[in-house]
């Protein structure tokens, strides 16, 4: 099942990628340990799919996609893992793709280079399915700055929306960061706080109740962050990474 999200409102802006410079140009030139990885990154992949990403300070990678049609972006995947970075190679072995229009599980390898502009690009490989193509550009921090210090109080308040495995409802995260939520008749409760990386995300663990939680009785983790439209984006997997879910909401 597909659900909307209005074009500009994931994780930043999506602006169309500026065009590349010549062979000469130093920006495409191999990244050095100088070139950093952490980062919001816009996604594009041969398949024609869109989306965000963030890979955080311990190099764990959040990816969201999906297809852009009428101006409205439907996110139908979340990616979630670690990449490793050695020079200008970046790969991953142990990439979990989950696909909720299809309902499926997939662990997805990686393999691909980073240049000096910070563009990353290689071959996505899921089990399962077909070999594709991924870039990852850099935003700007005028999109979304990445290393700003997130707030407690910037999340703090009730979101209604959206979750891709199909409920829908509130979640309401309270002034300390207590969060309790009602999505289709699930009981959750948690808690978030500002990431300790500092930067312009945040921790969250919840606890979702007995059915019909899709997630009965079970404990997952994860980050959320705010969209540049003001909406809460929230990204969790279990434990086991066997399954995930993501929250869409705007107060």
């Amino acid at each position: 099942m597909r659900h909307r999200i209005a074009a500009l409102t994931l994780v930043v802006g999506l602006a169309g990628c500026g065009g590349g410079g010549g062979g000469d140009d130093p920006q495409d030139a191999p990244a050095t340990d100088a070139t950093p990885l952490e980062g919001g990154y816009e996604l594009a992949s041969s398949t024609g799919a869109r989306g965000e990403a963030l890979i955080l300070e311990d190099r764990t990678f959040w990816g969201l996609s999906g297809f852009e049609s009428g101006g409205t972006l439907y996110v139908d995947t979340l990616t979630q893992g670690t990449v490793s970075r050695s020079g200008a190679t970046v790969s991953a072995t142990d990439l979990r793709q989950y696909d909720f229009l299809n309902g499926v599980v997939r662990t997805t390898g990686f393999s691909g280079s980073m240049k000096v502009s910070g563009v990353v690009s290689g071959t996505v490989s899921p089990s399962g399915a077909a070999a594709t193509n991924l870039t990852l550009t850099p935003v700007a921090a005028s999109d979304f700055d990445y290393h700003a210090a997130a707030s407690l109080g910037t999340i703090v308040g009730t979101w209604n929306g959206d979750s891709l495995d199909g409920s829908s409802g509130s979640v309401t995260v309270g002034a300390g960061g207590a969060i309790t939520a009602s999505l289709s008749g699930c009981s959750i409760t948690g808690n978030a706080a500002p990431h300790p990386s500092g930067k312009n995300l945040y921790a969250v663990s919840v606890t979702f109740g007995p059915s019909p939680c899709i997630l009965a009785n079970a404990t997952a983790s994860g980050i959320a962050i705010i969209g540049t439209a003001q909406q809460l984006v929230v990204a969790l997997t279990s434990a086991d990474r066997s399954a995930g879910t993501v929250f869409l909401g705007v107060r």
